[in-house]
């Protein structure tokens, strides 16, 4: 983990406790990821002139990203609602 991560770390769990923070540093990195993912697929085509559209070989693991992120999300608002 760099420096910076981890001071954003300290500020997470300071402002929603332990487990909470370590949801929303892991819900940042996956948006990041996510993010980058779909960069990629912006600058992707297949063949002139065809539509963008996200490289075949990359589309399942945006999926599996997103729906991490939704795990994630749905955890730290429990969190939040119970806490």
């Amino acid at each position: 983990m760099s420096e910076s991560e981890a001071a954003l770390l300290d500020d997470y769990r300071f402002q929603m406790g332990h487990d909470a923070g370590n949801l929303a540093l892991a819900l940042d990195q996956l948006t990041d990821a996510i993010a980058a993912l779909n960069q990629h697929a912006v600058y992707y085509r297949l063949e002139q002139g065809q539509r963008r559209a996200a490289p075949p070989d990359l589309a399942p693991l945006v999926a599996v990203l997103a729906g991490t992120k939704a795990l994630v999300q749905e955890t730290l608002l429990r969190l939040k609602a119970n806490g």
